[in-house]
């Protein structure tokens, strides 16, 4: 039988949906061109990692699970490339999936993420003053999230380069997350990263968060791509 493939998570909306904020050439270009080198990259990782005996099963696991085992994968090629398609991967799948052309706003519509966001950051406001922040800080490449530490259950926001992701540690989940590479945002923004954050606030899907937030606070935590 043969193996199945990763494929290419499709986009919740079209490439034009999230314009002005987010313009169409740049979704095109970053969906079906940055996001699909991703994918494709992953998927020959792992059939790599199929093909010898000492690695089959990481094979099997989920991507994030994989993502916190790349200490068992003893070529640093093959980890280097799991870790970045890897993250490259699910990174993507969560940036696409928590925008929305019918996001924005400063209201949300869900008692237990907005008391979250109270008790971590006091205000909606003082969310974004915070990830904002975090992404205008992102030194070169990399990404800002919210995201649920299980440890504490808090909601916490952190920054990491490249394609890592905050899911390569079991105890945190990432619910919202920003892209600051720079495909992300160069053709419409060029180098002004902080009027692309500005941007991005007016198109993310807060009942997407929402659901990511519940399913992370369930004893099953959420679906594993």
């Amino acid at each position: 039988l043969g193996v199945m493939l990763l494929p290419l998570p499709p986009l919740p909306y079209a490439y034009d949906a999230l314009e002005p904020h987010i313009d169409a050439t740049t979704m095109e270009e970053h969906h079906s061109k940055h996001h699909r080198a991703y994918t494709n990259k992953l998927n020959a990782a792992l059939e790599t990692l199929r093909g010898d005996p000492a690695t089959k099963a990481l094979a099997k696991l989920g991507i994030d699970t994989l993502l916190q085992r790349l200490d068992q994968i003893t070529d640093s090629k093959l980890r280097a490339a799991v870790r970045n398609a890897g993250g490259g991967f699910v990174n993507h799948e969560l940036f696409f999936a928590t925008m929305s052309p019918d996001g924005g706003g400063d209201i949300v519509e869900h008692a237990g993420l907005n008391a979250a966001i109270v008790s971590a950051f006091g205000t909606m406001a003082m969310l974004k003053r915070a990830l904002s922040l975090s992404a205008l800080e992102v030194f070169g490449s990399g990404w800002a999230w919210l995201a649920l530490d299980r440890r504490s259950d808090k909601l916490v926001v952190q920054s990491t380069p490249n394609q890592d992701t905050p899911a390569m540690d079991a105890s945190t989940v990432p619910l919202l997350g920003i892209d600051v590479w720079e495909h992300a945002y160069y053709l419409k923004h060029q180098s002004r990263r902080a009027d692309y954050i500005k941007d991005w606030w007016h198109v993310v899907s807060w009942p997407e968060v929402a659901r990511r937030y519940d399913a992370a606070r369930a004893a099953t935590g959420k679906a594993e791509l």
